[in-house]
């Protein structure tokens, strides 16, 4: 049994469980996680020196090591953007990877650490209190400042940029400024880290990102820096943050297995692989072919030379919002797009190839297509899928569904693994009911209509909780049998749970399972 140890971004199922899932699909591997009650809960950090502690324990017998640089310096994704640690303790705590390295020189460390995002709206739930009243603004003005630097800006944005600057206080934007020069010494840190060969690999998601901005600046300050060390082949940044574990350990066990998945990626729409989408800051065919090369794979132009095919639902003209669907695009031609195409090509590369097919819904952001899902429902399509995402960013779906495929490419979607496969089939169903059913349709519903009308605020559902899961697990069950019948694969499906990560219905989580 192979042992590979991994460090998650955070508590959350995306994060702590879908890595651990994926490895239940495998044979001879085992994927180690610190206990959960040490991983932190939203703004309380995980238990740093306990995880560290719990590192080199477990490191003399492990051959990879999957390591979240943000939880092991600030505790998680949330601490990234509201610690309080100075330059000099970040950098005592980045000599521990090298310590870890030095005791343990037969494990390769792949790690991962995010360009921290600086969120374009007024709410502080996962950034600091400050963001209530002046997040928004910090992000133009950091945007326009960028712009200016780099691009120039009109006369309006130049008398915006003016503004913003008297209207935010000096010492909330001194705050703000001191926590990034500390980000970016950890992020150039790591990449010296791999010039010292105690990373083989540095993965920097660009987590909600765009074209302008600090996430933008860091970002070339990393790529700028792993250039010149000539490591731009052990250091990748794109668009990403909660898909990375998932990601990794997909390449990690490509790694152990000696293998290289090749993928054949279809759009439903001519144009869909040049459209940007929300929360990133290029065209959606880059991040996915980042995306395969960070999972061990490469890209091939020909279904017949492939392994497996990534079907992507793309936008034909721009992404919006699973929240928009019923005042938005209600059509597939009103986005360029021809759904009914892509479907029909799935099951003709069933039929003639008989390789592992997944489907990235990304036509929307956080949560499926309806029309493109009933459409699919009414192909029978799930039937024949090895895997499907339709949840939060497009990078966030694409990496997910492309770490599955990698795993069902390398065993031929499990022909010989039963019980393998019947792990791969309830994670498939967890990802209809969760980013289908649930995102797209009774988190909205929850949203809109439910949680007004019972005083549940949505963030901070508390005593509301319990209420709250009954009325998801109510909505569910109905759209479950409504929509597949109860049934997947031949098998019946259940939807035994759904919990709230951090205390929030955003951050739902359900628990399937499929039986004979």
């Amino acid at each position: 049994m192979r042992k590979v140890l991994y460090v998650p971004l955070d508590d959350r199922d995306c994060n702590y469980q879908f890595p651990w899932l994926l490895s239940q699909m495998t044979e001879g591997l085992e994927l180690l996680r610190p206990p959960y009650e040490w991983m932190g809960f939203l703004k309380k950090p995980a238990d740093r020196e306990k995880i560290w502690e719990w590192l080199f324990e477990q490191a003399g017998e492990c051959d990879y090591a999957i390591l979240s640089v943000d939880t092991l310096v600030y505790g998680n994704i949330i601490g990234s953007r509201i610690h309080t640690y100075s330059m000099e303790e970040c950098r005592e705590t980045m000599d521990r990877f090298r310590q870890l390295k030095k005791q343990n020189p037969q494990l390769h460390i792949h790690a991962f650490n995010l360009a921290a995002r600086v969120a374009a709206y007024n709410d502080n739930h996962e950034d600091p209190e400050y963001w209530q009243e002046y997040g928004y603004d910090i992000w133009r003005y950091t945007w326009l400042w960028d712009k200016k630097k780099r691009a120039g800006i009109s006369e309006k944005e130049a008398e915006a940029l003016e503004s913003l600057q008297k209207k935010i206080p000096k010492e909330i934007m001194q705050d703000f400024l001191e926590r990034r020069k500390t980000d970016r010494f950890v992020n150039l840190t790591s990449v010296e880290l791999v010039r010292e060969n105690v990373f083989d690999i540095l993965t920097v998601p660009k987590d909600d990102t765009a074209e302008f901005g600090y996430a933008a600046l860091d970002q070339m300050a990393i790529m700028q820096k792993a250039e010149e060390e000539q490591l731009m082949n052990r250091v990748y940044c794109y668009p990403g943050a909660d898909e990375v574990g998932s990601v990794i350990f997909a390449r990690v066990f490509c790694r152990i297995k000696q293998y290289q998945p090749v993928f054949y990626v279809r759009y439903s729409s001519l144009t869909g692989s040049s459209v940007i989408p929300l929360y990133e800051d290029r065209p959606l065919g880059e991040s996915i072919k980042w995306q395969i090369l960070s999972a061990g794979g490469i890209c091939s132009e020909t279904p017949a030379d492939a392994d497996c095919m990534l079907a992507v639902n793309a936008p034909g003209t721009c992404q919006i919002e699973s929240a928009n669907q019923k005042s938005g695009r209600i059509f597939a031609s009103d986005n360029a797009t021809n759904p009914e195409e892509l479907l029909r090509y799935i099951r003709y590369y069933k039929e003639y190839y008989g390789k592992p097919v997944g489907i990235s819904d990304v036509t929307m952001a956080n949560g499926c297509d309806n029309a493109f899902m009933n459409c699919a429902m009414q192909h029978h399509t799930f039937d024949r899928i090895a895997a499907l995402g339709g949840w939060n960013t497009a990078e966030n779906t694409n990496g997910v569904v492309i770490a599955v495929l990698a795993i069902a490419a390398f065993y031929q979607e499990w022909t010989d693994f039963p019980e393998l496969k019947k792990k791969a089939d309830t994670f498939l169903l967890r990802a209809l009911t969760a980013d289908w059913l649930c995102q797209a349709n009774v988190l909205r519903q929850f949203l809109d209509e439910y949680a007004p009308a019972h005083q549940i605020e949505p963030y901070f559902l508390r005593e509301k909780e319990e209420e709250s899961r009954k009325y998801f697990l109510r909505c569910l069950r109905s759209l479950l049998q409504e929509k597949l019948g109860g049934r997947l694969k031949g098998q019946k499906a259940i939807l035994e749970n759904i919990r709230f990560n951090w205390n929030g219905a955003f951050y739902y989580a359900v628990d399937v399972s499929l039986k004979e």
